[in-house]
């Protein structure tokens, strides 16, 4: 069997097992769910909840061919709190939080699980585009309300397909992400029900493997060392993209106050917009500011 070295940094694995009746995605994508999450407002709860919803969306790259897209919308209980999150076929992931949950009051949210925040009512929407204006939605409650295993219950509502997803993201002391791996296993056509509960029994025995941050190296080769049925048909990599731009986010800047952006200028200052995507910083000088008043 032939190896492949992966040399990325965020990068998904690609696997077909048991005589091609599963195919295993692994992703490694420390790099990017620390980025994604790096806003001041992020409290450990909030990382948590976004970065394994962009996990998933991460290991969804993996099911798309040509110009497909899948978006997640997870919606709590309060719906007004809403995380987001999207990709594309060729491995650009972007997520993020809605503004009413990313400042919603700290004190209520340092005393909330995951389950806590999720409730009774959240729902899962995935919408999936395949190009040629074919766009599909589908709509599922939250069972588990722990995004995980919801999007697994997902699949095997609304899309009839026996998947499973595993997501692990470990923090240090100063609740700053240090790890973030994941492994999503879908049945394909034929395959016996059973098969999944046996892939995720496999996993679940080697647990270490995806938890230990000194475990980079032995995580490639993750898919040969527990598995004696797999072959991998692909290593790509994931990468976090907004495609913001000044341009995009110019209209911003008639939601301020006349008043405002006169004395930005005739003060010759810099007005500053934040990407809530990305979190990227756009700023505008008084030349650009001129032609708004």
């Amino acid at each position: 069997m032939e190896r492949i070295l992966i040399q990325l940094d965020n990068y998904l694995i690609k696997t077909l097992a048991y005589n091609k009746q599963a195919r295993i995605l692994f992703v490694e994508n420390t790099d990017l769910i620390r980025a994604v999450c790096n806003h001041d407002h992020m409290n450990k709860l909030l990382k948590t909840a976004l970065g394994k919803t962009v996990s998933i969306a991460s290991m969804l790259t993996g099911i798309l061919k040509g110009t497909q897209r899948i978006s997640l919308k997870v919606k709590t209980s309060n719906h007004n709190y809403k995380i987001f999150a999207d990709v594309d076929s060729k491995g650009n992931v972007r997520g993020y939080i809605s503004d009413e949950l990313l400042n919603a009051p700290s004190d209520y949210l340092n005393n909330l699980s995951i389950e806590q925040l999720i409730g009774a009512r959240g729902c899962i929407q995935v919408t999936t585009d395949i190009g040629m204006n074919n766009v599909f939605t589908g709509i599922t409650d939250m069972p588990y309300g722990n995004i995980v295993d919801d999007m697994s219950h997902y699949f095997k509502q609304s899309e009839q397909t026996p998947s499973w997803f595993s997501v692990h993201i470990v923090f240090n002391e100063k609740n700053e992400i240090v790890l973030s791996r994941g492994v999503m296993a879908q049945l394909l056509p034929g395959a016996p029900v059973r098969l999944i509960h046996r892939i995720r029994n496999v996993i679940s025995d080697h647990q270490s493997y995806l938890v230990d941050p000194e475990n980079s190296k032995t995580f490639k080769g993750l898919p040969y060392s527990i598995f004696d049925d797999i072959d991998i048909v692909g290593i790509e990599p994931v990468r976090l993209f907004c495609g913001c731009s000044k341009e995009i986010l110019y209209p911003m800047l008639y939601a301020l106050d006349k008043e405002e952006l006169a004395n930005a200028y005739e003060n010759n200052s810099l007005l500053e917009i934040v990407c809530n995507v990305c979190g990227k910083k756009h700023t505008f000088d008084s030349s650009e500011i001129e032609s708004l008043i």
